[in-house]
């Protein structure tokens, strides 16, 4: 049998090849996937690491105890041996020691760190030189910050005291890259705080002061320290070590660290929970991907060998009539094609290595090897190879098991009964089960993974089936009617059973490519609507302020004339659940953010609504000293010491602070200074309160007078006919009244009524209250009602309704916005929210030194280029983008298949059309019929692509934490789309018409017509 499976081997060898060539197509497929998954797996790691917090990257050792003496090396101790004997293998271990204290030099003082760090020198640049170690009676050396030198006023040279110790500048320093985790996350480069301007370099006057191995000082006690050890996760690490070890190591690690009372803290589980979800998520979705090729191979071997199969069936049928036995003809088969299959697996494997290799160069964020995992590839390999087994097998089961008058015959008889449906029946049931759990919801796995392939399958069957019948009959009446060329080749295709899975596998291939296609243009579309809306605005910068006017300030005087920055607070996650709060300067937010259809409103529509004009305008102060001119009327003896208090609350760059007299309120009128420096420049009268502790009568005090300014310059702010303007004045409590006095004096009256002590005010009406707020549909509060939300000072409060929208910038679909402005002037005291600058895309290069030169420090920084990138490193972008090459790939297995097709069955077609042109058959009509299938497959195609669109779109995932604040969009980009599927169809188009051309030329040659 070896000698006649070798025989037929060298007899048919283009087959033996083709079938080769399939099945390495298949093998490589299979073994693609795994290759590329670990690959982009090792890029996900490296992209996560990049982006993690520092504290997710390292875990702290410190030992329980403080030692005196200068911080020193602690590589010889029992603390380094006893971390060395703890560590898991593959962390980088930075050994370190440390000491608090204050830093005093001629020029001043700071709060900071003495710390001994290995590998500090090669993280810096240095003016002058690192540190070195002492011997005893030399100052020891250290190194500064280029802010803490200025802080200190010392250069390299001069001598400065830490906790008292003296001690030598050798170098002063400026960190290389301050993101580096080396540095702490701000432990070390301190971040510099708002309200003094700032410059480019990073860092503040608290960054820490570096030394090197000390000698022991006359007082060891002066100065304590304590040694440390930090555990970074590496590359390699994540490389080599699945996330359950490496979140076993972690748990041990600290366990064991606080039993040696070392105290281990790390948050970095959460870095391996994101990893190990991402590439969960990645080997989900390249599934669809392999599958789809797989399926195309294993489709592609069975046209190709069934074409050829059918080609032979008069051979097998003679073998039949001598005699030979049908297990024979079964072995035969099996061992002509189990060779190629077997040859195909290493092939495969280094065929799938190198595609994995070639689109992991092109798609992924960072640099990843792709290695052989022999047990892994060669597995996948086996089973694409063992598929394209089953499929050539599958595709001559047929031949082999027909009666010997049915192999005789040109034309197979057709299938009838159940074995003609028992397929489509199959292919049926597995799309309705994969599309069934697709749509059950929770996360896609088994066979919902691909879903979208079985439901292309499983139409593609049926609509060829269709197509096979409809071609049947209008190809009959066609002939009827004298249309020879069509009429002639639909009835060949009908009558030829192996047509039928050549249109399901270019069905399947356009159909798949049109829906992947359409899953990246989506994909690509919600990428850039949720970077915009999570954004805000092209470019966001994070600050630190000292205030929220401080805020509005420095971007007003940064950007006079509004074209280019706002200011903003946003208050995302709120602990009892509320609805997020965005505060904006209302005047610019048409300019700088970038509006969104999702929001359903204009972004000027919304800053008119929130910016009504004031009740009334604002009070300014400027000056050192506060007057209140009042007068008011009450027994002294009643009160006892517990006489009624003033208090004012005014706000400034530095925030809201509330002042109070120093002495009681008297009868009878005078004036009452309080002290208030904040408003040297100028600041803003929020209220004024009177506190009563006891209250054994009614209580009516009149406000007449408002002076601000220093000794012997005082100014009237406010007249007692302006106190008595009662549209500039709102109660600040419940418990008393406020009215207007009019006649020779006027005054503004506030009443607090007897046996209800507290604190009675009146806050200034400078802004609309409630706060008129545009809120998302989403909350469900209708126009004009009043909605609850947090202030921007942290404190529950009340708003009115303006203006409902779809969604709104950064906040999505819940959540309101606000003016920033009118939001401050009714904030009590406290901040809340993160603090931003937002920029537009016409914002100067030296913006930033702009804004730090107003005192704001620069935290951190956004854009929407930026998180848009960001979108595709995650899994289901590197997931989408394999697909798309698998549904490229099988545009051109698809093409194979025609090809291979009309290879296996030219000769036969060939003598056909020759014996009809011989019978007067036209030219025209000499043309092989491959155009139908094309047709064929070009509008089932179309078809199937909608149904699987409709039934599987919802399931697909598209980003890695799985929501998006705004509605992902219901359909692609059709122009865009037609990109992919026209040039598909007109390659398979082109096929056919060169098959058809190849075929009309050897009837030509055959014929002599």
């Amino acid at each position: 049998m070896l000698t006649v499976i070798w025989g037929a081997l060298a007899a048919r060898r283009a087959h033996a090849l083709a079938v080769l060539l399939l099945a390495v197509l298949a093998s490589a497929a299979a073994a693609a996937a795994p290759s590329y998954v670990a690959a982009a797996g090792q890029a996900l790691a490296r992209y996560e690491m990049s982006t993690a917090e520092p504290n997710e990257l390292r875990i702290r050792l410190a030992e329980g105890v403080e030692y005196p003496g200068l911080p020193a090396d602690p590589t010889n101790t029992v603390f380094t041996t006893t971390v060395k004997r703890l560590a898991p293998a593959g962390f980088d271990v930075v050994l370190g020691a440390q000491s608090g204290g204050v830093a005093a030099g001629r020029a001043g003082e700071v709060t900071t760190s003495l710390i001994f760090r290995a590998g500090v020198c090669e993280r810096v640049a240095v003016t002058g030189a690192c540190p070195r170690a002492n011997s005893r009676g030399q100052l020891p050396e250290v190194m500064v910050s280029t802010h803490t030198a200025a802080r200190l006023g010392v250069a390299v040279g001069d001598r400065f005291t830490f906790a008292e110790v003296p001690v030598r500048v050798t170098g002063i320093y400026r960190p290389l890259d301050v993101t580096d985790p080396f540095w702490l996350g701000g432990e070390l480069i301190r971040q510099a705080s708002g309200g003094s301007p700032g410059t480019s370099i990073p860092g503040s006057a608290e960054d820490a002061i570096f030394t090197a191995e000390a000698a022991p000082l006359r007082d060891d006690d002066v100065i304590l320290h304590r040694s440390t050890a930090d555990l970074y996760v590496t590359e390699k690490l994540l490389d080599s070590r699945s996330m359950p070890e490496l979140r076993a190591a972690v748990m041990k690690l600290q366990r064991d660290g606080n039993h040696e009372g070392f105290g281990a803290g790390t948050t970095t589980t959460s870095l391996f929970d994101r990893i190990e979800r991402q590439r969960g998520q990645l080997a989900d979705g390249v599934t669809l991907g392999a599958g789809l090729l797989v399926l195309l191979c294993w489709l592609v071997l069975f046209v190709a060998v069934g074409s050829a199969a059918d080609q032979r069936r008069p051979e097998q049928g003679l073998l039949l009539l001598r005699g030979v036995q049908r297990r024979r003809l079964w072995a035969l088969a099996i061992g002509e094609h189990a060779v190629p299959a077997l040859v195909a697996i290493p092939l495969g494997c280094l065929g799938g290595v190198a595609a994995a290799t070639l689109l992991a160069a092109h798609t992924l964020p960072a640099h990843a090897d792709v290695t052989l995992d022999a047990t892994v590839v060669v597995a996948f390999a086996a089973i694409g190879a063992a598929g394209a087994l089953a499929a050539v097998l599958l595709a001559q089961a047929r031949m082999l098991s027909a009666p010997v008058v049915d192999l005789l015959r040109r034309v197979p008889a057709r299938v009838r009964g159940w074995r003609a449906t028992v397929g489509d029946v199959v292919a049926v049931s597995i799309a309705v089960a994969a599309v069934v759990q697709l749509r059950s919801g929770g996360s896609p796995s088994g066979l919902a993974l691909v879903a979208p392939v079985a439901g292309a399958l499983a139409a593609a069957v049926l609509l060829a089936r269709v197509a096979m019948l409809a071609g049947a009959a209008v190809g009959a009446a066609l002939l009827g009617r004298g249309r020879t060329a069509v009429g002639l080749a639909l009835v060949q295709v009908a009558r030829q059973p192996r047509f039928r899975p050549l249109i399901a596998l270019l069905t399947v291939a356009v159909a798949m490519l049109a829906f992947t296609a359409a899953m990246n243009e989506l994909a690509s579309a919600a990428y850039d609507d949720r970077a915009v809306v999570e954004v805000g605005a092209p470019r966001v910068v994070e600050v630190d302020a000292t205030s929220r006017s401080h805020l509005l300030t420095a971007v007003r005087k940064a950007d006079p004339e509004g074209r280019f920055a706002m200011a903003a607070v946003v208050t995302r996650t709120l602990p009892d659940g509320g609805a997020p709060v965005l505060a904006v300067d209302s005047a610019r937010l048409a300019t700088v953010a970038v509006p969104h259809p999702s929001y359903g409103v204009s972004l000027a529509d919304v800053a008119r609504t929130i910016r009504p004009a004031p009740p009334g305008e604002p009070v300014l102060l400027r000056g050192r000293l506060l007057t209140v001119v009042l007068s008011t009327s009450f027994d002294p003896d009643l009160f006892g010491g517990n006489q009624p208090r003033l208090a004012v609350t005014v706000s400034s760059a530095n925030g809201t602070r509330v002042v109070g007299t120093g002495a009681g309120i008297a009868p009878g009128r005078d004036g009452y200074v309080l002290q208030v420096p904040e408003c040297v420049a100028q600041c803003r009268l929020v209220k004024i309160e009177v506190v009563a502790q006891v209250l054994w009568q009614d209580l009516t005090v009149h406000f007449e007078e408002l002076r601000s300014g220093d000794d012997g310059t005082d100014t009237v702010v406010l007249t007692g006919t302006q106190f008595a303007d009662l549209r500039r004045w709102r109660g600040s409590t419940r418990d008393s009244e406020f009215s207007a006095t009019g006649g020779a004096s006027p005054a503004l009256a506030l009443q607090m009524w007897e046996r209800r002590p507290g604190t009675a005010g009146i806050s200034v009406a400078d802004s609309p209250f409630p706060l008129p707020v545009h809120l998302t549909r989403s909350e469900g509060t209708p126009l004009g009602q009043a909605h609850p939300y947090e202030g921007v000072d942290g404190a529950p409060t009340t708003a009115r309704v303006d203006g409902v929208a779809d969604g709104l910038p950064q906040l999505g679909g819940a959540g309101l916005i606000a003016d920033l402005e009118y939001a401050d002037r009714l904030a009590v005291s406290g901040q809340s929210g993160t603090t931003e600058v937002w920029l537009a895309a016409t914002a100067p290069a030296d913006v930033l030194d702009r804004l730090r030169a107003q005192g704001l420090a620069i935290v951190d920084e956004r854009t929407i280029t930026g998180v848009r990138q960001d979108f595709d490193r995650q899994a289901p972008a590197l997931a989408l983008r394999f697909n798309l090459f698998a549904a490229l790939a099988g545009v051109l297995i698809g093409a194979a298949g025609l090809i291979a097709m009309a290879a296996a069955e030219q000769r036969t077609r060939v003598a056909m059309l020759v014996a009809l042109r011989r019978q007067g058959l036209s030219s025209r009509a000499v043309r092989g019929g491959y155009g139908l299938p094309v047709a064929v497959a070009a509008v089932s195609g179309g078809l199937v692509t909608v149904v699987i669109w409709l039934l599987t779109r919802s399931g697909q995932r598209l980003f890695g934490d799985g929501r998006s604040p705004v509605p992902i969009p219901d359909s692609p980009d059709i122009g865009r789309l037609l990109v992919f599927v026209v040039p598909t169809v007109t390659l398979f188009a082109l096929t056919a018409v060169v098959l058809g051309r190849v075929v009309a030329a050897s009837v030509r040659r055959r014929s002599g017509q």
